[in-house]
């Protein structure tokens, strides 16, 4: 009987395999982002549900910046043996150095370790990167993401760069040369930077893949487009 009914849960799992997922074990926490006026510190807070009880678990603060112009974060990393969930955070500093019109992006180890009913949350700084771009308090950052790969603008800089996020390595994106009015990504790691007259898609092995006229742009599942 204990074989049958073993099979049985089997085949179920195969035929409705979305069903027999586990929840991750941070799948009933979220993550809120606050900053200061002036845009020097990021400030941060963890809170939702961890059985059996719920609240927010712990905060911090990154920083100081000169002028914090976008926030994006990678992928999660798993280890349930440890209880752990491993992800990045990149800053993208767009008032960088002493004369505040450099950017650079800040890379953040975030660690959280889960156990017995809490979240115990390390941000590490693992590096400061320096772009070839024009910044500014007054500039705009775009900034697209996919697993592998950041690709920034700003409003004062032509030619967008793109970061590869295992080296570090940049190359600038000189495909229309002309200031980009946005840059968007979908779910599939394609990565649409567009310009008043003309457009270049990067694909998720960071080439690019497409180039024309136009302004299209790319959508996604989380974040509503603003055509």
């Amino acid at each position: 009987m204990f074989v049958r009914r073993s099979l049985l849960i089997s085949f179920v799992c195969l035929g409705f395999s979305i069903f027999c997922h586990a929840a991750q074990i941070d799948s009933g926490l979220f993550t809120t982002y606050t900053n200061d006026n002036a845009k020097t510190t990021l400030y941060w807070t963890v809170c939702g549900s961890i059985p059996p009880g719920s609240g927010c678990y712990g905060g911090g603060s990154a920083g100081p910046f000169g002028n914090i112009g976008s926030i994006v974060e990678g992928g999660k990393s798993y280890n349930n043996t440890l209880g752990t969930v491993t992800r990045h955070l990149y800053v993208i500093d767009k008032a960088y150095g002493s004369s505040q019109n450099g950017v650079a992006v800040y890379d953040y180890k975030r660690v959280d370790t889960i156990a017995n009913g809490n979240d115990t949350i390390t941000f590490t700084l693992v590096k400061t990167l320096s772009l070839p771009l024009m910044g500014g308090s007054a500039a705009t950052v775009y900034v697209g993401a996919n697993p592998s790969y950041l690709v920034i603008g700003t409003s004062l800089s032509a030619v967008p760069v793109e970061m590869k996020k295992s080296s570090y390595a940049v190359t600038s994106l000189g495909i229309i040369s002309q200031i980009p009015i946005s840059i968007t990504a979908d779910n599939y790691g394609y990565i649409n930077v567009t310009s008043a007259d003309g457009f270049f898609v990067v694909g998720p092995n960071g080439s690019v893949q497409e180039d024309g006229g136009g302004a299209p742009f790319t959508i996604n599942t989380i974040i509503g487009i603003q055509p």
